[in-house]
C-alpha cells in the first residue's frame, strides 16, 4: 500500500465509518499463496503477508480503535509501529479509515445530482405503452415508426415491459426503465441503505417505495417464482449436486420477466397498462437483478465462464454483494440480505414457501407461455447481439484500412479517420473492439440460441437451427454484386482509382460488403423467430420484411446510454453519402435519393 503518507499519531483514535460494507474471503494466489481480500464496495484491498491477516481480521470487526491499538492485531508478538502506521496511513489516504467520527445523516453528492436531474428531465406526463401503439411511440421516440410485430427483433424482450406501469402505479422498471423517453417522474421515497455489506451506506440510496410494496407481496411473489420455475426446469437443469448452469440461471431469469410482459404484449385480452399485478411487477424488478448479475458473468472474459459454469444460489448470493451488483449510480438494491437469500434459494433451489398456502394466481395459464416468450426473446436476443459484435469485426477492418493513410488531415481520407476515431471510442465500454471480447461473447451466444431453441414448450429437434451456420458469410451473387457496387463508390469518393490506396478503398468496401452478407442473414433469422413470436401473442405478422434500419433503431434509442454503439452503416450515409438498405431480399444502395 504505497500512497501518499498522511502523518499519523499512536495516540489518535481512528474510525472505520463504513465498517458494515468489509466483505472478505481468503484466496490463492498463483503461486499458491494463501492471500485475505477485503472488498470495500469497489476497492479491494489484498493482504498477501500471512503475519498481516489477523490485522485485515480485526479491522473487519473495529468501529474505532486507537491507532497504537492495531499493533496488537496479532496473535505473536506485536507488530512494529512504523508498520502498522503505514497501514493505517495507506487506509486513510483511501477514505477507508477517517480521522472524523461517522455522522449518521445521510448526505450524498451523487443524490442530489440525480435529484436535480430529475428535476430538469423532461418526461411524459401520460403513460407510453407498446401495446398497441408501437409504431406512435416510436416515431416519438425515433422520429420513425415500427411495427408492433417487429417490436421483439429491436428492443430485447427483457426490456420491453420496462415503460409498463402497474396497479400501485408505479413503472415496472422503476427508476431504470428503458428507454428513458418513456419514464414518467413518480413519487418515491429514498433512504440511505444499512444492510451490510457493498451497498452500506452507499452514495446512491434505495428505493424505499420499492421495497415498502415488495415487503407487502412478498410471500405470493414467491410462490410466482416456484411456479414459473417449474414451467421452466427441464430434466437436466438442477444438476445432481444441486447447482445450476450459469447460462440456465440467466434464461430462467428472463422467463420470469417474460411472463407479465407477455401478458402485457399479447393481442387477445392483454392486461391493460395501469393494472398489472404488483406481485408480478416486483418479481420482475428483483429477477432482472439475477438476469443482470448472469450476464455480466457469462459475458466477462476475464473470469471465463461458459453457459455450462455451475453456480448455488449461496454462490450467486456472495459474488452479488462482493462484486457490487447491488449498486447503481440511481439507486442500489432494496432487499434485505436475508430476502434476497430466500429469493435466490427459492428460484434455484425450489425452497418452498412457509407459513402461507399459495392461493390459485388468475394468470396461471399465462406461465407457460409466457416461459415461452421469454425462451424466444433470448433467441432474438443472441442474434442481434451477435450481429453487432461482427459489425465490430468489420469496423476493425475498416479501420485498421483507413489509419494506414498517413498525412491526409482532411477530404475522404481525413474525415473516415476522425470517424473512426469517434466510432472506436463509442465502443470501447462494450470491449467489442477488442478481438478477445468478440470472441467470448459469439461464443456464448451460439450457447443461449442452442438453449433457448430448447426451451420452447414445442421444441422439435428437427427445426433446430446452428447460430454458426447463421453468420456464416454466403458470397453469393447478391454479395459479388453489392462488394462490387461498394467498391466503385469508396473509390470514386477517396479518389483512390489505382495504387496501395485503392486497394486500401478496396479493404474498406469489402469489409462492409461481408458484413451486410452477415446482416441479411441475420434479418432471415431474425424475422423467422419474430414470426414465431408473433404467432405466441396472436399478433398479425407485418407483411413487409424486416430491414437492418428496423434493427438500427436500438441504438438510436441507447443513444446517451452506456454501452451503446455506433452503426456501421451511418459510416457511409454521413461520409460518403450513401444510403444503404438491406433486408433478407437484398441490398440497394442509393446516392442522392438515386440507386447506385
Amino acid at each position: 500500500m504505497s500512497l501518499d503518507a498522511v502523518s499519523l499519531d499512536p495516540h489518535e483514535t481512528l474510525y472505520v465509518p463504513m465498517r458494515r460494507r468489509f466483505i472478505k474471503e481468503y484466496l490463492n494466489s498463483s503461486e499458491g499463496q494463501r492471500e485475505l481480500h477485503i472488498y470495500y464496495g469497489t476497492k479491494e484491498i489484498y493482504i498477501e503477508e500471512l503475519d498481516l491477516h489477523s490485522f485485515g481480521e480485526q479491522l473487519c470487526l473495529e468501529d474505532s480503535f486507537m491507532a497504537g491499538a492495531a499493533t496488537r492485531w496479532t496473535p505473536g508478538e506485536p507488530y512494529p509501529w512504523e508498520r502498522v502506521k503505514e497501514l493505517l496511513e495507506a487506509l486513510l489516504a483511501e477514505g477507508i479509515v477517517s480521522r472524523e467520527p461517522p455522522t449518521l445523516a445521510f448526505d450524498s453528492e451523487t443524490h442530489r445530482k440525480y435529484l436535480a436531474f430529475e428535476a430538469r428531465r423532461e418526461a411524459p406526463t401520460e403513460p407510453m405503452w407498446w401495446n398497441p401503439d408501437a409504431s406512435d411511440v416510436m416515431r416519438k421516440l425515433t422520429g420513425v415508426p415500427l411495427e408492433l410485430g417487429f417490436l421483439e427483433a429491436m428492443l430485447p424482450v427483457y426490456r420491453i415491459a420496462h415503460p409498463a406501469i402497474d396497479a400501485e402505479g408505479r413503472h415496472i422498471g422503476e427508476s431504470n426503465v428503458f428507454p428513458e423517453a418513456m419514464r414518467m417522474k413518480v413519487e418515491t421515497e429514498f433512504k440511505a441503505c444499512h444492510f451490510a455489506g457493498s451497498r452500506y451506506r452507499n452514495s446512491a440510496p434505495m428505493n424505499v417505495t420499492a421495497l415498502k410494496s415488495m415487503m407487502k407481496h412478498w410471500k405470493p411473489m414467491m410462490h410466482a417464482v416456484l411456479a414459473v420455475r417449474r414451467a421452466f426446469l427441464r430434466d437436466d437443469t438442477v444438476l445432481p449436486d444441486g447447482r445450476w448452469r450459469m447460462g440456465d440461471l440467466h434464461a430462467v431469469a428472463c422467463a420470469v420477466l417474460a411472463v407479465p410482459s407477455f401478458m402485457l404484449m399479447r393481442a387477445n385480452d392483454p392486461v391493460p397498462n395501469g393494472t398489472l399485478d404488483p406481485v408480478l411487477s416486483n418479481i420482475y424488478r428483483v429477477t432482472d437483478g439475477v438476469r443482470m448479475v448472469a450476464a455480466f458473468m457469462l459475458f466477462l472474459p476475464e473470469e471465463p465462464m461458459t453457459y455450462d459454469t455451475p453456480i448455488s444460489s449461496a454462490e450467486l448470493l456472495y459474488v452479488s454483494d462482493r462484486d457490487n451488483h447491488y449498486l447503481s449510480t440511481r439507486g442500489v438494491c432494496a432487499g434485505p440480505p436475508n430476502l434476497m437469500e430466500e429469493y435466490f434459494q427459492t428460484l434455484m433451489d425450489g425452497r418452498p414457501v412457509a407459513g402461507e398456502p399459495p392461493t390459485p394466481f388468475e394468470w396461471a395459464n399465462d406461465i407457460v407461455p409466457g416461459v415461452d416468450y421469454g425462451q424466444l426473446g433470448l433467441q432474438l436476443y443472441s442474434l442481434q447481439f451477435n450481429l453487432w459484435s461482427y459489425m465490430c469485426r468489420a469496423y476493425e477492418h475498416i479501420r485498421a484500412a483507413v489509419f494506414k493513410v498517413e498525412g491526409e488531415s482532411d477530404g475522404f481520407w481525413g474525415r473516415m479517420r476522425e470517424r473512426m476515431a469517434h466510432d472506436w471510442e463509442m465502443m470501447r465500454p462494450t470491449r467489442l473492439h477488442t478481438a478477445t471480447q468478440r470472441n467470448w461473447a459469439e461464443a456464448r451466444y451460439i450457447e443461449m440460441f442452442d438453449r433457448a431453441q430448447r426451451g420452447v414448450s414445442t421444441f422439435r429437434e428437427e427445426s433446430l437451427v446452428r447460430l454458426q451456420d447463421v453468420f456464416t458469410p454466403v458470397h453469393d451473387a447478391v454479395y459479388e454484386t453489392t462488394r462490387e457496387h461498394l467498391r466503385g463508390l469508396v473509390r470514386e469518393r477517396s479518389g483512390a482509382t489505382s495504387g496501395p490506396r485503392m486497394e486500401l478503398a478496396d479493404a474498406i468496401a469489402d469489409a462492409t460488403a461481408e458484413y451486410l452478407t452477415l446482416e441479411r442473414s441475420a434479418l432471415l433469422a431474425l424475422e423467422n423467430v419474430q414470426r414465431e413470436t408473433n404467432a405466441l401473442l396472436k399478433r398479425p405478422h407485418p407483411e413487409r420484411r424486416l430491414t437492418n434500419k428496423d434493427l438500427a433503431l436500438h441504438h438510436r434509442m441507447r443513444a446517451g446510454t452506456i454501452g451503446v454503439l455506433p452503426y456501421l452503416l451511418d459510416v457511409f450515409r454521413d461520409e460518403l453519402g450513401v444510403d444503404i438498405d438491406n433486408s433478407p431480399e437484398g441490398t440497394r444502395l442509393s446516392q442522392r435519393g438515386n440507386a447506385a
